[in-house]
């Protein structure tokens, strides 16, 4: 009696399990404020004020008194 018994069992498992993760983030800010203020503020104020007062008082007084009196007086008495 001859009893010949081959087992041969072969597993083979293969697992490959590729992860590729890319993650990109970008967060670009950019604030430009730019404030430009320009207050002018000019017065002038000119004043210029001539006053010219002339008084002139003239007072001529030409006062002339000529008084003549002649008497003349002629007595011709012929006798």
């Amino acid at each position: 009696t001859t009893t010949e018994t081959t087992t041969t069992t072969t597993e083979t498992t293969t697992t490959t399990t590729e992860t590729t993760t890319t993650t990109t983030e970008t967060t670009t800010t950019t604030t430009e404020t730019t404030t430009t203020t320009t207050e002018t503020t000019t017065t002038t104020t000119e004043t210029t004020t001539t006053t010219t007062e002339t008084t002139t008082t003239t007072t001529e007084t030409t006062t002339t008194t000529t008084e003549t009196t002649t008497t003349t007086t002629e007595t011709t008495t012929t006798t």
